[in-house]
C-alpha cells in the first residue's frame, strides 16, 4: 500500500477507477492478472462486484446468495483475495452491491420486500425478482450487507448499482409505479393521505407528488447508509448520485436512443453534479460496451475517448467499466483510447488536485420547469437547457451549471457572487425566494439573461396571477398574451432594429421565430430590440409577401438596468430553437447577450465551434488550467477521431488583480506556447489541437 494516500478521506485527491462488473461464473477469476491490468490502464482503484444479487464472498446472511463458483478458488473468497491483492499493488478496492433484485427463494419467504405493479404482478427478469427501495430489503437488510462487508474486509468504497425505483426492466419494458404495501403506507404519510398513482400521468395530481416522494425515499436512505458507513469506517467512501461521498454518474450509449445524440452529456452531468454537491468529487462511469443487450461488443473508440476527455476537462474522476473482467473481453478495440486518456489524467494528477472551476458564467438548469411542464418538458425545458448549453460551448464561453432548486443554497453560501452573468433558459418555475436571490445578484452588479416563460410560474409550476413575471430585474413586467399553438408561428420573424445586437451577422435583417412568442409589457426604462412580424404567407411563391399590417412594435429582446447590473430578456424560446434547428442567429443572440450583461468576454478565440474550452484554476499553485476538447469527430451516430485544428489563437482577459499570464505549456504537445500581451489580454498561439489538451497557464 506504499503508493496509496493514507488520509482518511482519500477520495479528495485525484483517482481513476476501472470496474470489472463480473458475472457469478467469474468468481474464480485471476486476481493477480486483473490487478496488473487495472494498473496498466493507469487506474488506482478497482471496483468489483461484492454483494447483493450475488455475493462473491461466503456471506453468512440468509438473504444473500454466494456464488456457486467460489468453489473454483482455493480460499473460497474472491473478495478477500481481491482486497489483499489490490492493496498490495497500491489500488483502492471499491465494493459493488446491487439490492435491486433477489432470487425466488427470498420472494417466497419475504414477498413484502418486492415490487408490485399496478396490475398486481411482480417484476421478474432472468429469474430474479425486483425489490422495492421503500421496502424492508433496501430499508433494513442493505445495512446488514454493508455491515458484513465492512466487518470482514478493509474496503475503500461502497457502490450501489441500479439505485432507483424499478419502473422498467433491462429490456426497457415499463412496468409502472410500485404498489407494494410499503409504498402505499409511506406515500400516504408523505402526501397527507393520498393514494398512490397507478399511471405515470402528469394530469393526475398524485403523480408529480409521487416523483418527489420517490426522490425523497432514495435521498433519505442514501443519507442513512452514508452515516452507517462512516460510523464503521470513516475512510470508506460511498459512491451514489444522491447524498454520496463521491457523486456517481454513468454515461453510456443505447441502440434505440433517438437523434440528435447529446454529445455534451458528460460535461453537462459533471458541471451539474459538481454544483449540486460542491464539496464532493464527481466520477463518471464510461461504459466500454455498446449497450445492455450487447455487453460483449465494444463501444466506438471515438465515443469512449470523447466521454473521458469531457470528464477530465471538467475536473471529474475518469472511470472505465466492462462486463466481465480484464482477461475475458472478446472485443478490446477501444482499450488503446481508454488507456491513453486514463494515462493523461494519471500523468497530470498533480495539476487536478484541488482544482476548481474558474468560469464567470452560470447556466441555471430549469429542473423545476421540467417538473412543471410534465409531458411537454422535453420540448420546453430540456430543449431550452441544451440549446443554451450548446450555444455557450460553441461560443467558447466558459460556464458552470446549477439546478434551479439549488439557487437559494448557492446564494446563501456566496457562490452566486463569483459569477459575472447568469443564464436562465426558460426557467419558468421559480419561487419568490429564488427570484429574489437572482434580483439581488443583478442589483449588486451581476448580469442576467433569460428566455421565454422564465419566472412566470411559482416553484410548484402554478402560473403567476395576471401574467406577472417574478423577476423585477427583467425588462418585462408581465405577459399580455402568448402565441404557442402547434405551427401557429410559421412564417413569423423578428426584424433587426439595433444592428449591434446581431453585429456578427451583418447580412441578416430578419430572424425566424417558431414554436412560441410572448407579447409582454415592458418595464419603464427598458430598451427594446427587434420587432415582431406576425406570421406571414409562405405559399405559393407569388403570395409570399406582406404589408405593414404584419409589422409590430412588440420586442423580441428587452435590455434593462437594475441596480448596478443589467439584464437581457428574450420573450421567445431562442435556446430551444437553437437546439432544434441550429440557427446561427439564435447562438449569436444568446452569446452577445451573455457577454454584454457580463461586461465583456472572459476569453476570445478563433477556434471552431467544435472545440470546447473549459477553464479551471488550482489555488495551491496559482496555475490556470485551460482544457480544449475537440468533438469534431462526432457525426450523427458516428464518433470518428477528432480532426486536428492547426494554428489557432486564444486570448484570456488578464486585467484582474493577479495580473497578466506569462507562461503557457501544452501538456498534449509537451511544449511551451508563445504568449504575448495586448492591453488586458494575454494572447496564446495554439499550433495544434487534437482530441484533448491541457494548457497550463502561469503568471
Amino acid at each position: 500500500m506504499d503508493d496509496m494516500d493514507v488520509s482518511p478521506e482519500w477520495w479528495r485527491r485525484p483517482f481513476r477507477v476501472f470496474q470489472t462488473n463480473i458475472r457469478e461464473i467469474d468468481s474464480g477469476l485471476d486476481v493477480a492478472r486483473n490487478v496488473a491490468d487495472v494498473r496498466a490502464f493507469g487506474c488506482n482503484a478497482w471496483l468489483l462486484n461484492t454483494g447483493g444479487i450475488v455475493s462473491h464472498y461466503p456471506s453468512a446472511l440468509p438473504h444473500q446468495h454466494p456464488s456457486p463458483w467460489l468453489k473454483d478458488r482455493p480460499s473460497g473468497d474472491l473478495v478477500g483475495d481481491a482486497v489483499v491483492a489490490a492493496h498490495e499493488a497500491g489500488l483502492r478496492y471499491m465494493a459493488r452491491c446491487d439490492f435491486s433484485k433477489l432470487h425466488r427463494d427470498q420472494f417466497e419467504q419475504h414477498p413484502d420486500w418486492f415490487y408490485v405493479s399496478p396490475r398486481g404482478t411482480r417484476q421478474i427478469y432472468n429469474g430474479l425478482y425486483a425489490t422495492c427501495p421503500t421496502g424492508p430489503y433496501y430499508q433494513e437488510k442493505s445495512f446488514e450487507v454493508f455491515g458484513e462487508i465492512l466487518d470482514r474486509y478493509p474496503v475503500d468504497a461502497l457502490f450501489i448499482n441500479w439505485y432507483m425505483h424499478p419502473l422498467r426492466d433491462y429490456s426497457g419494458v415499463r412496468h409502472g409505479i410500485c404498489q407494494c404495501s410499503s409504498c402505499q403506507r409511506e406515500f400516504a404519510a408523505y402526501s397527507g393521505g393520498m393514494a398512490l398513482p397507478r399511471e405515470e400521468r402528469f394530469d393526475d395530481p398524485a403523480y408529480p407528488l409521487w416523483r418527489r416522494f420517490s426522490e425523497h425515499v432514495l435521498l433519505d436512505l442514501a443519507e442513512r447508509l452514508r452515516t452507517f458507513v462512516k460510523a464503521r469506517n470513516r475512510g470508506c467512501a460511498l459512491l451514489l448520485t444522491r447524498n454520496p461521498d463521491v457523486v456517481d454518474k454513468e454515461v453510456n450509449n443505447a441502440l434505440d436512443r433517438p437523434l440528435p445524440l447529446w454529445r455534451y452529456e458528460t460535461g453537462e452531468a459533471v458541471r451539474t453534479l459538481a454544483s449540486t454537491y460542491p464539496d464532493r468529487p464527481v466520477s463518471v462511469r464510461t461504459v466500454l460496451f455498446l449497450d445492455i443487450p450487447y455487453r460483449f461488443s465494444a463501444e466506438q473508440p471515438g465515443m469512449v475517448e470523447l466521454t473521458l476527455a469531457q470528464t477530465i476537462a471538467n475536473g471529474a474522476v475518469p472511470y472505465a467499466y466492462v462486463l466481465g473482467h480484464t482477461a475475458n473481453q472478446p472485443d478490446r478495440k477501444n482499450w488503446p483510447q481508454t488507456r491513453r486518456l486514463l494515462h493523461f489524467h494519471r500523468d497530470n494528477e498533480a495539476l487536478y488536485d484541488g482544482s476548481e472551476s474558474a468560469a464567470e458564467v452560470l447556466l441555471v438548469s430549469p429542473a423545476q420547469a421540467e417538473e412543471a411542464y410534465g409531458a411537454a418538458a422535453e420540448a420546453k425545458a430540456v430543449a431550452a437547457r441544451r440549446g443554451a448549453y450548446r450555444a455557450l460551448v460553441e461560443s467558447h464561453i466558459p460556464f458552470d451549471v446549477l439546478p434551479d432548486n439549488r439557487l437559494e443554497v448557492a446564494a446563501a453560501d456566496g457562490r452566486l457572487g463569483r459569477y459575472r452573468a447568469i443564464v436562465l433558459p426558460n426557467a419558468a418555475a421559480l419561487s419568490d425566494a429564488q427570484a429574489a436571490a437572482l434580483d439581488a445578484f443583478v442589483e449588486r452588479g451581476g448580469g442576467l439573461v433569460a428566455s421565454y416563460e422564465t419566472a412566470t410560474r411559482d416553484a410548484e409550476g402554478r402560473p403567476r396571477p395576471d401574467g406577472q413575471i417574478a423577476l423585477r430585474s427583467l425588462g418585462a413586467a408581465r405577459v399580455l398574451a402568448a402565441r404557442d399553438a402547434p405551427k401557429e408561428l410559421r412564417g413569423a420573424y423578428l426584424r433587426v432594429t439595433r444592428r449591434e445586437d446581431l453585429a456578427d451577422l451583418p447580412e441578416t435583417d430578419l430572424v425566424p421565430v417558431d414554436r412560441a412568442f410572448l407579447y409582454v409589457e415592458p418595464r419603464g426604462g427598458a430598451t427594446p430590440s427587434f420587432a415582431f412580424i406576425a406570421p406571414t404567407p409562405y405559399g405559393p411563391p407569388e403570395k409570399c409577401w406582406w404589408d405593414e399590417s404584419y409589422e409590430t412594435a412588440h420586442p423580441g429582446l428587452l435590455w434593462h438596468r437594475f441596480g448596478r447590473g443589467r439584464t437581457a430578456y428574450f420573450p421567445w424560446p431562442l435556446d430551444a430553437l437553437f437546439y432544434g434547428h441550429s440557427l446561427p442567429e439564435c447562438r449569436s443572440l444568446l452569446a452577445h447577450a451573455v457577454r454584454s450583461v457580463a461586461g465583456g468576454s472572459q476569453l476570445e478565440t478563433d477556434l471552431p465551434p467544435q472545440v470546447e474550452v473549459t477553464l479551471r484554476r488550482q489555488p495551491s499553485s496559482g496555475a490556470t488550467l485551460l482544457h480544449l476538447v475537440n468533438s469534431s469527430g462526432h457525426q450523427d451516430r458516428s464518433y470518428h477521431p477528432a480532426m486536428p485544428v492547426f494554428d489557432a489563437r486564444l486570448a484570456l482577459r488578464a486585467d484582474g488583480p493577479d495580473g497578466p499570464l506569462h507562461q503557457a505549456r501544452s501538456v498534449a504537445l509537451a511544449q511551451d506556447l508563445a504568449v504575448s500581451q495586448d492591453g488586458p489580454w494575454s494572447r496564446i498561439a495554439l499550433p495544434r489541437v487534437d482530441l484533448l489538451d491541457l494548457i497550463v497557464l502561469r503568471r
